[in-house]
């Protein structure tokens, strides 16, 4: 299975410090299952923070959301067979600008020799990652229809209006595209970024380089009106997706259409290869080049879609994709119950179910708590503010770590959120409900199937661990 690079967080662990005497006890409210009493911390169980929990579908995603400080990655490929989860298909669409404003390509002084579309590869793909995942097959369209940076586009926005045909099209062995992440891509005999090449035809090159030194090229605006992006897209079928990196320091890591000429001399004859970049950016003052990506879930026939369809009030297991797709409520009831206190300590511990399947469909890297309000709209929890803290981030954790259950080590994520259950306690709130997603990195990808609140097996239902200081 291949794993992007890990990314090293610090955690951050909070210590509640109390002077026990008559006005100051420490307490600790959990499930009666979670853990024994230890030294200075009275343990008792409660059914006044009882868990339900209710697997939900979660389909609003925004998927050209551009931050400069993180690179633009998007998938293209199918998951065609997931027996718990169903099919996926992903693909996305972006732009391209001129080398530079009113750009003239000489034909009498250069022959052109070809032209690529390049595509980063990120170092990431989703599912069968062996020889058994076969071919892939890209295609790129030119659009007919236009996009633009400043408006907002969802996993599920309706698909934009493009050629027929495709103007470039290549194939790929599924492990080929694994291995150039640890051997690089060779051009011309020479080391590059990892990326995918995608040849384009005869007639666009031509009309491209036929069109330079008119007004489509007087400045990017211009450009993009007359040439108005590319969509990526795979054939139907596939158990991969491939995940590809947009934004680049230069022509093999970031996307661009590349072109290869040569210049001629005096007596006709040719030097050297030289390349001029189309690229990808969304950095320009001037018109910047915009994206977006498009993913499809099918669950019909899989217990996923019969999650969904659960009337019940709470479930035994509970299931998550990274955005969009499938996610978790939790919703924790008679908050008026508790006493008037300062809540030290709030933990989920969240398990997950092994599965045979784990080492093709890998659980996410982190998942990531949100507040459903009341009328059902969607917010960070407090513990997460202010939203430029790393630290704030840190804490909540949610990453991915290892346990021991049984003797069994097992995939398990905590989340912390003690400043927003302190928030409910105090507001007298009946009831707080949390949304579980996976990330938005790579739209799509990953899947966890947990324990509930009322799973079978004991040690690996959901876990809320909290101390507080009564007042």
């Amino acid at each position: 299975m291949n794993f992007p690079k890990k990314i090293h967080h610090h955690l951050f662990g909070i210590i509640a410090l109390c002077v026990v005497n008559s006005s100051c006890k420490e307490n600790t409210v959990i499930r009666t299952d979670v853990l024994p009493a230890v030294d200075n911390i009275t343990v008792f169980g409660t059914d006044t923070l009882t868990l339900l929990t209710k697997s939900v579908q979660d389909d609003t995603v925004i998927t050209n959301a551009y931050n400069s400080s993180f690179p633009v990655i998007v998938g293209a490929g199918n998951i065609s067979n997931d027996p718990y989860f169903g099919k996926t298909s992903s693909s996305f669409y972006f732009q391209v600008r001129p080398p530079q404003d009113s750009y003239t390509f000489d034909q009498d002084k250069y022959q052109i020799d070809s032209a690529v579309v390049i595509i980063p590869y990120s170092g990431f793909s989703y599912g069968d990652t062996t020889s058994s995942g076969g071919n892939i097959t890209f295609k790129a369209y030119r659009m007919t229809e236009d996009i633009y940076f400043d408006t907002v586009y969802y996993a599920n926005t309706p698909a934009k209006n493009t050629e027929s045909s495709p103007f470039a099209t290549a194939t790929y062995y599924v492990p080929q595209i694994i291995s150039s992440a640890r051997d690089s891509s060779k051009v011309a005999g020479v080391n590059k970024a990892p990326h995918i090449r995608l040849k384009i035809n005869d007639a666009l090159t031509n009309e491209l380089i036929n069109k330079t030194g008119g007004t489509e090229y007087d400045n990017t605006a211009n450009f993009i009106n007359y040439f108005k992006g590319i969509y990526i897209k795979t054939e139907t079928g596939g158990n991969t997706i491939p995940y590809f990196v947009l934004s680049g320091d230069d022509d093999y890591s970031r996307a661009n259409i590349l072109f290869y000429y040569h210049t001629k001399n005096s007596s006709g004859l040719i030097t050297d290869t030289i390349t001029v970049s189309y690229p990808f950016d969304p950095t320009s003052t001037q018109t910047k080049t915009a994206f977006f990506s498009t993913l499809s879930r099918d669950y019909n026939g899989t217990p996923a879609k019969e999650h969904f369809n659960n009337t019940a009030i709470t479930e035994s297991t509970i299931i998550v994709q990274n955005a969009p797709g499938a996610a978790f409520d939790i919703t924790i009831p008679y908050l008026k119950n508790l006493p008037k206190c300062i809540v030290n300590k709030a933990e989920l511990v969240i398990t997950q179910i092994p599965s045979p399947l784990d080492n093709i469909y890998l659980p996410p890297t982190r998942i990531y708590p949100q507040v459903i309000e009341d009328g059902g709209a969607k917010r960070n929890t407090l513990d997460r503010l202010p939203l430029t803290s790393n630290s704030a981030l840190y804490f909540i954790d949610g990453n991915l770590r290892s346990a021991v259950i049984g003797g069994k080590v097992v995939n398990q994520y905590l989340i912390n959120f003690p400043r927003e259950l302190q928030n409910a306690i105090v507001e007298q709130r009946k009831e707080l409900r949390l949304r579980i997603n996976g990330t938005q990195t790579f739209i799509g990808a990953y899947r966890l199937t947990a324990a509930g609140s009322s799973y079978s097996q004991v040690a690996y239902r959901i876990k809320l661990n909290v101390v507080y200081t009564k007042l």
